[in-house]
């Protein structure tokens, strides 16, 4: 269970990390950039230790996935960035990929 604590926060260190890296807007707002940097910082060390509960493959799939996901749709609501029909077709991909890999891990 600790392992997925330490996941679960790998992805939201890293998706806030991202988002605040896209409001730095360059390196025009320092005090995002040095917030991203910091978020950044956490998500390596929090992946780190859910390394060491977690199989590798499985846990870089699910965090890469599942970060993706989460930018996108901060993405599309929050910054009103467009999207397509194809966007949405191969994010819900990605998607349906971290839920196969859930279910079948917990067979594991």
């Amino acid at each position: 269970m600790q392992g997925y604590v330490y996941l679960f926060l790998t992805i939201i260190f890293e998706s806030a990390a991202i988002v605040l890296m896209k409001m730095a807007d360059g390196t025009t707002n320092k005090s995002f950039l040095i917030a991203g940097g910091t978020c950044f910082a956490a998500t390596f060390f929090l992946l780190t230790l859910a390394l060491k509960y977690l199989p590798m493959g499985y846990t870089n799939a699910v965090w890469a996935g599942a970060s993706t996901f989460l930018v996108y749709v901060i993405g599309a609501f929050y910054f009103k960035e467009k999207s397509s029909l194809m966007e949405f077709f191969f994010i819900f991909c990605i998607l349906i990929g971290i839920i196969g890999l859930n279910m079948l891990h917990k067979g594991k």
